[in-house]
């Protein structure tokens, strides 16, 4: 029987891999999504999706387990679109996180990362809150926080069902990605008043690019995808590398 399991999604593992797994690196990566309406072409749990698998990805190759994803995220000026459930009070937001982090560090774990795929400005700032407060408070383990839209290197800027959230989850889940829903962009270009593809015409459910803010998603391109994945790759690697290490100094 392995002593160092290949499974690595906490929920799937039973007790004897956990504790190869902590003995080999005690990380926790804990995924934050949203349930939320991202355009015609997107699935209502796409920030999930790419927060989940990124962290897997980093879990396999700079060690660690994954928790299974919360789809929990903070409102903002999309809490109104269809199919969008989104918490409205920071106390309830991260009640849940406080819990969990406070059972992680009675299990041993290190460092807890905290990855938000969903980045609203009130989520972001409730998670930089509650990093620098856990990390005031507790010596034991250390959380690191780290939103997808972040990355200093990233050639994509974060967006919102448009072309950088569009290409990500292309290259991590292509079958969940169906452009074709959308009108061609020969047939029905996006119509963008003075250029601004983050304005409110695009809360308009009359919109061809209706719910989407950012960069015409049907302009995606395989090469500049990968690329995007690539950089966020080895940036989170980097990240969690650095965290852990600094455990030790």
């Amino acid at each position: 029987m392995s002593t160092t399991p290949t499974e690595v999604c906490l929920e799937r593992m039973l007790p004897y891999q956990i504790q190869a797994r902590m003995q080999h690196m005690p990380i926790v990566y804990v995924p934050l999504g949203a349930i939320e309406y991202h355009g015609l072409h997107l699935p209502i749990g796409l920030d999930g999706f790419t927060a989940h698998a990124l962290c897997e990805h980093a879990a396999r190759q700079v060690g660690g387990m994954v928790m299974p994803t919360n789809y929990y995220g903070m409102t903002g000026s999309i809490g109104h679109h269809p199919w969008t459930i989104l918490v409205d009070d920071e106390s309830e937001f991260e009640a849940i996180l406080w819990t969990t982090l406070r059972r992680l560090q009675d299990f041993g774990v290190k460092l807890s990362v905290l990855f938000t795929g969903h980045f609203g400005r009130r989520q972001l700032a409730s998670l930089e809150a509650l990093e620098e407060r856990w990390n005031q408070e507790n010596q034991e383990m250390r959380v690191l926080f780290l939103a997808i839209n972040r990355c200093p290197a990233a050639k994509l800027q974060g967006d919102h069902g448009a072309i950088f959230e569009t290409s990500l989850l292309a290259q991590l889940h292509p079958s969940l990605v169906q452009l074709d829903r959308l009108p061609s962009v020969k047939d029905q270009p996006a119509n963008d008043p003075n250029g601004d593809s983050w304005g409110p015409h695009r809360r308009d459910q009359s919109n061809v690019l209706f719910g989407i803010l950012g960069d015409d998603p049907r302009l995606y391109d395989p090469a500049e995808a990968k690329d995007l994945l690539d950089t966020l790759q080895t940036w989170v690697h980097a990240r969690v590398s650095d965290a852990y290490q600094n455990l030790e100094r």
